[in-house]
Formats: C-alpha cells, structure tokens, sequence
C-alpha cells in the first residue's frame, strides 16, 4: 500500500505558512546579517555589544545584540528572539529594524532614559543554517538545521529529498487526479487544495504532496531529505520524542543549547518576545483552569493571563491589531519560555496579511472565507508574486497513467512579504517595546521611619515599592526554582545586631505593579545600616538608614 507522505514543507504551504517565489531584495543571508550587527556595534559602541552565543555545524555564529547603557547585565531586560523555525525571514528583519530604529532615538530624551534602566537583547536568527535555503539555488521551505538525520530510519541519510520536477527552482506542490484522494478544490479559491469533509457530503479526488518522486522505493515522498534537527520542535516543554525532526533528545543542538545556556548565564531577563509563527499578542491566551490546576501546568496560570492581556493591550495600542490565531507546536521556543523557563513569554509573527474589510469580504458566505484565499487577494493586489499555478507535467514515475499537476504557494511567500512592507511594522515595535520598558517592574524602597524602643533599640521600618506597572516576575516564576526573586537585604556594622526580622529575605510570591510589601527589624546599635532590595528582573534600589 503506497503511503501519502506530506513533509513539514507540504503541511506549511497547505496551512498558509509557505513564503516567497524569489529572494526579495534586502532581506539578508548571514554574511549580510552579519555585517548589519557588525555595522550596529561599531556605530552605537557606548551603547551596543555584540556576542555569539553559539554555533551551527557549519560554524555560522549565532548572534545576541545588547542595547542599552552601561553594563548590559546589570538592568532589567526584554529579550527579543527570532526566526527559530528557520523560515521566517520576515521575524529576523523586524528584529534587525527593530534594534535598529531603537538605536536611532537613542539620542531622545525619552529613549535615551528608557536605554539608561533597561536593556534590550535581540537574537535575530537563531536558526541561520535552516534560513540558508531561503538564499539556495533550490528553494524550499526548510525548518531543520544543518545535522545530518536517518528520519525514516532506514540507514541512509538525506535519500529522499524533494525533486524539481518542473524545473523553476522551486519546491511546491503535487496533486495528483485519484478517486480515493481526500483533497479536494477549496470553494473559496479553486486554485487552492483543503481536506474534503465527509460530514460536509464533500468528495475528495485528488491526492496531494510535495513535489518530488519517491527515490528511494519505500512507499514514503520526500520524508528523508537535506534538513535535520528542527530547533522549534527540539526544547524541553511538550517536546515529542519520535517526531520527525525534533531531535534525539530535547536541545540537542548547538544553537538551541547555546541560547538556553546565555539565558540561564543572565538573570536580568524579565520577558522574551519571539518573531514567528505563533501569536499570543493580538490577542491574548484563554485561561484554561482544567490546563492550569494540574500537577504538570499545561495551561497559563490566571494572574499571568492577565498580564498577557494587559500586553496584548499595549500591542494593539500600538497599531499592531486583528492578527492571525496561531498555536504554538509541541516543543517550540515560546512555550518553553514560559512552563519550564518561568518569564512571561510573548510571540508574534510580527507582520500579517491585513483582513479584507471591502463590501465584497463582508458579503462572503462562510464556506468562501479563508485566510490563504484572503493572502493571494493581498498578493495579487500588491504585485506579489506568490502563487505557481497548476500545471500538468508529462508524466511521473509513481503515478503512470494519472493526471499529475505541479503547483501551489511558492516557498516563503505567506508570512515574508517583500522587505519594503515590514518598514513601518518595525516602527510600530520600536513603540510597543518603549511601552513594555517603561511598564516594566522597576523596585523602590520608601516610608522609611526609624523609631527609639529604648536607648540603642531601633524599630526600622521600610515599604518595597513596585512602581512599575507588571509585576516583578511571573506567578509560575514562583515554581522555578531558576527565577532571580527579589531578596530585601539589610547590611550591618560590627556593633550592630538584628534582634527582630531577618537579614536576608527571599520574595517568593511577584510583587504586583504599584504594589508594596512592608517590612519591619528590631536592631541594636548605633551608626548607619544600608537596607536593599534587589533582582536581575526587577532592578535594584537601597536607603541608608541611621540608628538613634
């Protein structure tokens, strides 16, 4: 029985997630990534270092950015992440704009204030060898990096890739005319495939699959070709052992193990922000207490729900609204952040086809509205070029006899348009990162009052003060043992002795935004104590205070 073998690519280009027929001008392969941060670093020195965290297996490095003032290590931070999966071109130029268009209103007096108390890192490309294909003669949407896989574990590797069998150096789609095939033309763009619906009384008749043969004889199309461990299917939370791609083991590779090992180095981070192909921006995750009450959390918990709606907020606010619904995978980056790393974790593609508001979208029945339909509507009115269309090739070696069509949404069209659209898209981040920085908790220490018990007793007392508007970290952060918690912290002379509280508290639950916790010592002894209150999220602040 011939097996029907539609890789990660087929899937991607049959959901919307396929991209652009030609390399548009100016977005960068790695030399050019390279050069561009290289560029930063020396035009913002006072204000930029740069560092690779890791390497690929072709040894292209894979490159951090600090932004701010001062010692980037010592402030608060965001982390901006992109292009894990390796196809999202469109993510790694927002970040590289983004960081960029920080830098030039570094000279504000606004963002110059914000660059003083927080730092911003951005990881622009994490997965550079997968991307490399982008860039290649043949052009595929790629997700693995460079490693060397058996993934139908047949002892050969890279056996069965995918063929160009029209010959326009791009890898689409087949379908193929056959009575049992569950595809069938979608009613709102024949010239795309969807799964027929029994319950629906729709008929199938075609079979669909990435454009290739089956080289190596196994029933199986293009399930073992170049492309091996896929970094977004390949960290610890939900990770699927034995899917195709997803590794060994969970952070096998050098690049994923090299921005996890940074991220655990560098306790400032506060929250990661991720360009790709998952969204809880535009609009916020649902909480989901049956997920969130178990013993291994699967589901946000309800207070850091609401700090994603209070983000997804400012995200709106910021003119980036009505965005895609869409689900993280099993074993990607962003949720990895958030269950096992303990921070708030937010992505985004970044940039989305706008909805259709014409009379004519609003009249659509249901059965005629679709996001891809939506997508070749916005490319065909914007000169995109994003569509192969269907045309039958001479004959195909597994199929003889049968009607076989070459076609479908060309590589990296769907979520990379040409780069001149995603200029004003990065002026809107560069807004919604001001908000979030200034929004970001940032601790005081205030009412401070020193009372006389008895001659050389001291009742001192002080309020810790969140004056930031998010809390000081995430309420799952209270069960990871690797969050940076605010400790209060009081530092005394030789004659000097708490005989009431504790000279070292750790501050297990966050400290809401505006809110204040008190905290009282009885000490002997006279002269000056310095009280502070610190974390690598949260910031730092301290008083001196003298003994009566």
């Amino acid at each position: 029985m011939r097996k029907s073998f539609i890789s990660t690519l087929g899937i991607c280009l049959l959901a919307g997630s396929a991209a652009w027929a030609q390399t548009p001008a100016g977005y960068a392969d790695h030399a050019a990534l390279t050069q561009r941060l290289q560029q930063l670093n020396t035009r913002y020195k006072n204000l930029t270092t740069l560092q690779s965290v890791g390497k690929t297996t072709t040894g292209k490095d894979v490159w951090l950015l600090s932004v701010g003032q001062g010692n980037p290590a010592k402030k608060p931070a965001l982390l901006i992440v992109a292009n894990v999966e390796g196809t999202h071109l469109a993510g790694t130029e927002l970040a590289l704009q983004t960081a960029e268009k920080l830098l030039e209103k570094a000279g504000t007096d606004s963002v110059g204030k914000l660059l003083a108390e927080k730092t911003f890192y951005f990881a622009p490309s994490v997965n550079p060898d997968a991307a490399a294909q982008f860039f290649a003669k043949l052009k595929y949407e790629r997700n693995g990096n460079a490693r060397q896989t058996d993934d139908d574990r047949d002892g050969l590797l890279n056996e069965d890739g995918p063929d160009d069998l029209n010959g326009d150096g791009l890898i689409t789609l087949l379908r193929v005319e056959d009575p049992s095939g569950t595809f069938t033309k979608s009613k709102a763009d024949a010239r795309l495939m969807v799964k027929a619906d029994p319950l629906k009384n729709e008929e199938g008749g075609y079979v669909v699959l990435t454009e290739g043969t089956d080289n190596d004889k196994d029933g199986q199309f293009n399930e073992d070709g170049e492309g091996g461990i896929q970094l977004g299917r390949n960290f610890t939370f939900d990770y699927e052992p034995f899917k195709p791609g997803a590794g060994d083991y969970p952070v096998s590779e050098p690049e994923n193990r090299g921005l996890i090992d940074w991220l655990y180095e560098n306790k400032n981070v506060y929250a990661l922000i991720t360009f790709g192909l998952s969204n809880n921006l535009t609009d916020a995750v649902k909480f989901d207490a049956g997920k969130a009450n178990t013993r291994i959390v699967k589901g946000w918990l309800q207070k850091d729900v609401q700090v994603n709606e209070q983000v997804a907020r400012l995200y709106n606010a910021a003119g980036l609204k009505e965005g895609p619904v869409l689900a993280p995978v099993k074993g990607d980056f962003p949720t990895w952040a958030y269950y096992h790393f303990g921070k708030f974790s937010f992505s985004t593609p970044g940039w989305w086809v706008p909805r259709d508001t014409t009379k004519a979208a609003r009249a659509l029945k249901p059965e005629m509205i679709s996001e891809d339909a939506n997508f070749l509507r916005w490319a065909k009115t914007n000169n995109v070029q994003a569509f192969v269309d269907w045309k039958e090739i001479a004959s195909h070696p597994d199929f003889p006899g049968k009607k076989v069509e070459v076609g479908g949404f060309v590589p990296f069209a769907r979520w990379n348009p040409p780069v001149s659209f995603l200029a004003p898209v990065a002026e809107k981040h560069v807004g919604f990162l001001f908000a979030l920085g200034k929004r970001m908790p940032s601790v005081e220490l205030i009412n401070v009052k020193t009372e006389t018990v008895s001659p050389g007793l001291n009742r001192v007392t002080v309020t810790l003060h969140n004056k930031g508007l998010l809390p000081t970290h995430s309420d799952l952060g209270n069960r990871v043992k690797y969050e940076d918690r605010l400790k209060v912290s009081v530092a005394l002379a030789k004659n000097q002795q708490i005989l009431s509280g504790k000279a070292q508290q750790l501050i297990r639950q966050a400290i809401p935004g505006n809110g204040t916790e008190e905290y009282t010592w009885l000490i002997s002894g006279s002269g000056a104590v310095q009280i502070s209150a610190a974390s690598g999220p949260a910031g730092a602040a301290s008083v001196s205070v003298n003994l009566k």
